[in-house]
C-alpha cells in the first residue's frame, strides 16, 4: 500500500495483471498509430521538349523507417504523387505545373533493398519501361508475371501504373482493413515518364500556359526514322506492338498502325525531342530539374487486421489481342487518335464513341481475388487520346456487372471548345 504525502490517500500499487493490461493497450496504440514519410526520385534534367522515360536509379528510403521496420511490414493507409522543383532564386520547393513538365505516366517500386536492387538489374538490360523504352522489351506476358506474384518473392510492392497528369490533387485513401503491404521498407525505385513542355524564349511569342503544348502528343518528328518494311522506329520493333479492336481496325485509326502513326507514345521514348531540331536545335537548351514526390501515410502491419491491396490492370478501349500461348486476353494499344469532324460539322454532332468489353483484373497468374472486393475504380480520363486539330473535350465511362466481373469503358471526345477550358495546372 502507498500512502500520497500530499493528500494523505492509501492506494494499493497496480497490479500486475494491470500493468500487463496497461502494456498491451498502449502496444495496440503505438500498432494503430498512422505515420507519415516522404521520399524523393532521383533528379530528372531535362531540356525543351525533351523526354525522360525509362527506370532510374533505386533511392534509399529515411533511415528511420528502414530502421523502425527492418524485418517487419507496414500497411500504406493512403499516398500522394507530386513532381516537384527547387525554386533557383530562394532554393525553396514547388510544385510543377502541368504546362511546365507533363506526367506521362509513373510507376514506383517500393521494397526491401535486395528485392529493388534485383528489379533494377533485370530492367536496366534494356532501359526498361513496363510499357515500352529500348529496343529489348518484355513480351506483356513476361510483364504481368514480374510486376504480380514474383513481386510478393522479391520483395517490392508497386504503386501506380498508368497514372499520369491525373495524378495531382488525387489522393489514393483506402477504407479498413486494406492496405497496400511493403516488407522491409528500405528502398525505392521509380519510373517516369516526363516531358519538359517549357518553350524556347521566343519560339513562338506566347507565353507558357496559355494554350496545350503539342509536345503534349508526342509528335513522331523527322528525326524518328519509319521502317514500314521492318516495322520498326528509329531500327526498334514498337512495344506494345499496334493492335487494335476490329471497329477502330475498321476506322483505319491513325494510332493504330505504322503506317498511318503521326504521334504518340511510341513516339516518345527516352531521349527523344519532340521539337524538330533540323529547325530549332534544343539540344544545347536550357536545363530544367524535376523530382517526383513520394508521400506514404501508413502504419505498423498486423495480419490479423490489414488486409493486403494489389493494383488492378483493366479496361483499354483499344484492348483486343489475346496471349499466343495461353489465349487469355490482356494489354491493348494502349493509345489511338481521335478523327477530326467533317468541316461545317456542329459541335453538338462532332461526337467519337470508342467501346468494349473488358474483364476487371488481367494482372496475371497466381492473382485470385474475389470480384466483390474491388476497393477502389478510377479513370484516366484523356489516356491515349491524342488532340485533334481542333479542341476537344474528353469523357470516360466505366459500367462494372456481375457475377462474372467486367467492364464497358466508353471514351467520349467531343471537338469544339472545352467545357471547363484548357487547364494548364
Amino acid at each position: 500500500v502507498v500512502t500520497s504525502p500530499a493528500a494523505g490517500v492509501r492506494r494499493r500499487p497496480p497490479s500486475l495483471t494491470t500493468c500487463a493490461s496497461m502494456l498491451l493497450f498502449l502496444a495496440l496504440v503505438s500498432q494503430a498509430q498512422e505515420r507519415t514519410v516522404t521520399w524523393y526520385s532521383a533528379p530528372i534534367h531535362l531540356r525543351p521538349s525533351e523526354v525522360h522515360n525509362k527506370m532510374d536509379k533505386p533511392t534509399q528510403l529515411p533511415p528511420a523507417l528502414s530502421r523502425d521496420f527492418s524485418n517487419s511490414s507496414i500497411a500504406v493507409r493512403s499516398f500522394t504523387v507530386d513532381v516537384v522543383a527547387l525554386d533557383g532564386r530562394n532554393g525553396e520547393e514547388r510544385s510543377v505545373p502541368l504546362h511546365e513538365a507533363y506526367n506521362h505516366h509513373y510507376v514506383s517500386f517500393i521494397g526491401s533493398k535486395q528485392g529493388i536492387l534485383e528489379l533494377f538489374n533485370y530492367t536496366s538490360k534494356s532501359d526498361f519501361d513496363p510499357l515500352g523504352g529500348g529496343c529489348e522489351k518484355p513480351p506483356p506476358n513476361q510483364l504481368l508475371s514480374m510486376r504480380t506474384h514474383k513481386a510478393h518473392r522479391a520483395g517490392f510492392t508497386q504503386f501506380g501504373g498508368a497514372s499520369g497528369a491525373e495524378f495531382r490533387h488525387n489522393p489514393h485513401a483506402f477504407p479498413e482493413p486494406y492496405s497496400y503491404i511493403i516488407h522491409s521498407p528500405e528502398s525505392a525505385i521509380v519510373l517516369l515518364h516526363l516531358i519538359n513542355q517549357q518553350p524556347l524564349l521566343g519560339e513562338d511569342g506566347s507565353s507558357a500556359g496559355k494554350r496545350p503544348s503539342p509536345w503534349f502528343e508526342c509528335p513522331c518528328t523527322p528525326q524518328r526514322e519509319f521502317d514500314l518494311a521492318a516495322g520498326t522506329i528509329d531500327g526498334c520493333l514498337p512495344r506494345p506492338r499496334f493492335e487494335c479492336t476490329d471497329a477502330l481496325i475498321a476506322q483505319q485509326n491513325s494510332g493504330c498502325s505504322l503506317a498511318h502513326y503521326t504521334g504518340g507514345y511510341r513516339c516518345c521514348e527516352h531521349g527523344n525531342f519532340l521539337t524538330d531540331t533540323s529547325k530549332q536545335d534544343v539540344r544545347d537548351g536550357p536545363i530544367s530539374t524535376y523530382m517526383l514526390k513520394f508521400t506514404l501515410t501508413f502504419r505498423q502491419h498486423l495480419p490479423a487486421r490489414d488486409r493486403a491491396l494489389h493494383p488492378t490492370a483493366c479496361c483499354d478501349v483499344t484492348e483486343g489481342m489475346r496471349d499466343e500461348g495461353s489465349g487469355t486476353r490482356f494489354g491493348g494499344n494502349v493509345e489511338y487518335d481521335i478523327p477530326q469532324c467533317a468541316k461545317g460539322t456542329s459541335p453538338e454532332r462532332c461526337l467519337h464513341i470508342a467501346t468494349n468489353v473488358r474483364p476487371i483484373d488481367w494482372t496475371g497468374p497466381g492473382d485470385k481475388h474475389d470480384p466483390h472486393e474491388m476497393i477502389e475504380v478510377r479513370l484516366r480520363r484523356l489516356a491515349g487520346l491524342h488532340w485533334s486539330t481542333q479542341p476537344h473535350t474528353a469523357r470516360a465511362a466505366l459500367r462494372l456487372r456481375s457475377p462474372a466481373p467486367s467492364c464497358l469503358p466508353a471514351a467520349r471526345a467531343r471537338s469544339g471548345p472545352p467545357a471547363r477550358g484548357w487547364n494548364p495546372d
